[in-house]
């Protein structure tokens, strides 16, 4: 059996707060995962419990006795890399969607992903989640008043 990580009062309070009172889930998670390893309870029934693996317990519980709560946080860096590149979205969405053969004025979530060949593959709710991601906003075009007037387009002037 490994050394058991002897922790102080304080810390095990801070574990306990940081289980109960955290506004992230992931945090919540790791700090009670660690509490109950403080309090004696097996790495392995911790980790069964909680539904994660035996080794991410024990690897939490040595972060923070080294580091303390901030370990808690997810490192920069860390996940899934972003599919599309901004670069790429921003060429396409600056030109006319009838430039690549397409006979629409504007652009659809199922004409990027057909078109922009980073998106290919993509449901249309991930096509949006990414455009969202990067910063772009759908808006709608503006209302134009046309009379029946044959003469509107004098009147109106430039």
């Amino acid at each position: 059996m490994r050394n058991k990580i002897r922790f102080t009062p304080t810390q095990e309070q801070e574990l306990l707060e940081l289980s109960r009172h955290d506004k992230l889930s992931h945090v919540r998670l790791k700090a009670l995962a660690v509490y109950n390893v403080s309090q004696g309870t097996p790495r392995a029934a911790v980790a069964e419990t909680l539904g994660v693996e035996r080794r991410s317990v024990g690897r939490w519980a040595q972060r923070y006795a080294a580091e303390g709560a901030v370990c808690f946080n997810i490192r920069k860096g860390r996940g899934r890399k972003a599919r599309v590149d901004a670069e790429e979205i921003g060429q396409y969405l600056r030109q006319s969607p009838g430039q690549f053969g397409i006979a629409r004025t504007r652009w659809t979530l199922g004409t990027l992903k057909e078109v922009v060949p980073g998106m290919r593959g993509m449901t249309n709710s991930g096509v949006w989640r990414s455009l969202k991601r990067l910063g772009y906003r759908y808006k709608r075009g503006q209302p134009v008043v046309h009379s029946p007037d044959p003469e509107y387009g004098e009147k109106r002037g430039p």
